[in-house]
């Protein structure tokens, strides 16, 4: 199993980079990893689960805080923002601020892209009638296709059967800086994490030499 500090950018790209490096696989994900997170957003928001009501079930002294935010933040925010302060856009928030602490500059880039993913969330759950399910099975079908290109192109177990945190988390901004260098973004970190992906896939295949063919 790989390891890879949860604060430090290069061993989180390192981490997840030794897991797709087959192009098809690598294309696989760069399609279905945002399909993912948006129709994840669809489903959050079609639960209608509000900050008021996850306060709602904490512990009393947790809940009254949250609630005292809430009203804070109702007194202060236009009507046209409150309803955005929601449970999907403190997941994305969330997402958002752990890149930040991984990489400035990349989580700056990505910041526009990221509003435009709950802002297409958003709009499919107010204009697309029984838009849950169809993010359902987009979020089903996307799934199945990163283990497809994992099993029959990668011939490596996805990385979240090693780290199901930070594959998850991490998984939009590696495929995100990925098309980036397609761009010559960061050529010196392209040049360390194609040859640190290569180091962690000749430790691997020395660790598990039963599952290289």
């Amino acid at each position: 199993m790989l390891s890879a500090s949860p604060f430090s950018f290069r061993d989180q790209l390192a981490f997840y980079g030794a897991y797709h490096t087959n192009s098809v696989n690598v294309g696989i994900h760069m399609v279905c990893v945002p399909l993912i997170f948006m129709s994840s957003l669809v489903l959050v928001l079609a639960t209608g689960v509000s900050l008021e009501s996850v306060a709602s079930h904490l512990p009393d002294a947790a809940g009254a805080r949250v609630w005292d935010v809430c009203r804070q933040l109702a007194a202060h925010v236009s009507p046209a923002v409150w309803p955005h302060l929601n449970v999907a856009s403190l997941v994305a928030a969330l997402y958002l601020a752990y890149y930040y602490v991984l990489d400035v500059t990349s989580a700056a880039l990505i910041t526009p892209l990221w509003i435009g993913y709950y802002a297409a969330a958003w709009l499919t759950m107010e204009h697309v009638e029984h838009a849950a399910k169809y993010a359902g099975v987009l979020f089903v079908v996307s799934w199945i296709l990163q283990f497809y290109g994992h099993g029959v192109h990668e011939g490596r177990a996805p990385a979240l059967l090693d780290n199901l945190l930070g594959a998850l988390v991490l998984a939009p901004l590696f495929v995100f800086v990925e098309t980036l260098f397609f761009f010559g973004y960061r050529p010196e970190l392209q040049a360390w994490l194609k040859n640190e992906t290569g180091r962690l896939i000749v430790q691997f295949r020395a660790q598990h030499p039963r599952k290289v063919q």
